[in-house]
């Protein structure tokens, strides 16, 4: 198994350097498993949403949604990270602050405690 960093997934997904780009395909498409951690997946759906690549909401839902059903990528914790992924979809609040909420829901907090006003009447959340 091979880990991602960030920078491997946005020249893959954006081939924006094409040099890079034929690198990171030899990675994740050169019969590994590839291992994507949580930072790595909040980094690249910050670094998706910013400039230069300017991605829509639905853009990096559909991308994530896809990435989760392909074989190749193992994920930190898969089911945490779609959970986080459909309150994304459905929610004013970023995919870093429900994939927060999620994982602490997983480790067994009742809440998660925020001064995030985006998260203010989001289940799981206690806006302070």
């Amino acid at each position: 198994m091979i880990g991602l960093d960030t920078n491997i997934l946005v020249r893959y997904l954006t081939k924006d350097d094409d040099q890079q780009w034929k690198k990171a395909v030899e990675i994740v498409e050169g019969g590994e498993q590839c291992f994507i951690a949580n930072v790595v997946i909040c980094e690249l759906i910050w670094v998706l949403r910013g400039q230069p690549y300017s991605f829509s909401k639905e853009e990096i839902s559909n991308t994530i949604d896809m990435m989760l059903q392909c074989a190749v990528f193992e994920w930190e914790n898969r089911s945490v990270v779609y959970q986080a992924l459909q309150r994304f979809k459905q929610g004013n609040a970023d995919f870093s602050d429900y994939l927060i909420g999620a994982v602490a829901q997983q480790s067994g907090c009742t809440i998660t405690a925020t001064f995030d006003r985006k998260l203010r009447s989001e289940r799981g959340f206690d806006y302070l």
